[in-house]
């Protein structure tokens, strides 16, 4: 039994072009129609009190969203789950929950998160051709893209916001890319941004398929932990 929990969730294909902000907004209208006793902020717009871990851009899909909740009175993480899905819409449901005493804003403890990005490339070269391509740009130690920062589009090096990248062939021109990148509010790569890169970087006519968030860190002790591990340390 918790008033606190963290848990994880799941968008779906029909969901994948919602902002944020109308992912908030489905949360907060469901909460109130399960008739979960949520808790709510003080002051003038008091708002429930629920925090995100790492907002999805527009177009993604994902399994691995994680956020924390208050609530007023004690539930426990199944009730939590099975209560809260019964009023969501299809294409966003909760998968686990946990207790949560870590105060540490959960939006501060995600560092990583990893991406399967299927593409299409119009020239279709083979499996060896393509990791030598990964391979010489991962050698360089700028990787330069336009990026969005807190005073507006820059050059920014990515270089070392990519931890892994490898690209496996699934047929004629088509591959699966699988991403381990920096993620979080200090340092923040998407993995459309990374794509953009790896199109310019190999010179190859690049059409992304689809991407998929499939899980989110975070770093303690030099460890990567999924958040709900680190949601009691």
């Amino acid at each position: 039994m918790a008033k606190s929990l963290r848990f994880r969730f799941s968008r779906g294909e029909g969901l994948k072009y919602l902002a944020h902000l109308d992912i908030l907004r489905v949360f907060e209208r469901a909460l109130k129609r399960s008739g979960l006793n949520v808790s709510y902020t003080q002051g003038f717009n008091p708002r429930q009190r629920l925090v995100f871990g790492l907002p999805m851009s527009i177009g993604l899909t994902s399994e691995a969203e994680y956020a924390d909740i208050v609530l007023e009175e004690d539930v426990t993480p199944e009730y939590f789950i099975e209560t809260l899905n019964r009023s969501l819409p299809e294409g966003i449901r909760l998968h686990e929950a946990v207790e949560l005493n870590n105060k540490e804003n959960i939006m501060n403890q995600i560092a990583a998160a990893r991406y399967i990005v299927p593409f299409e490339t119009s020239e279709d070269i083979s499996q060896e051709e393509m990791e030598n391509l990964i391979y010489r740009m991962l050698s360089k130690e700028e990787i330069l893209v336009e990026k969005k920062t807190k005073k507006g589009m820059r050059q920014t090096n990515i270089r070392q916001m990519i931890y892994s990248i490898s690209a496996t062939k699934k047929g004629s021109g088509i591959f699966e890319l699988e991403a381990f990148l920096s993620a979080g509010a200090e340092s923040n790569l998407r993995a459309d941004l990374l794509m953009e890169a790896i199109k310019k970087e190999t010179g190859l006519d690049i059409r992304v398929i689809s991407i998929h968030r499939k899980a989110l860190y975070a770093s303690t002790f030099n460890e990567w932990k999924n958040p709900l591990e680190v949601a009691n340390a």
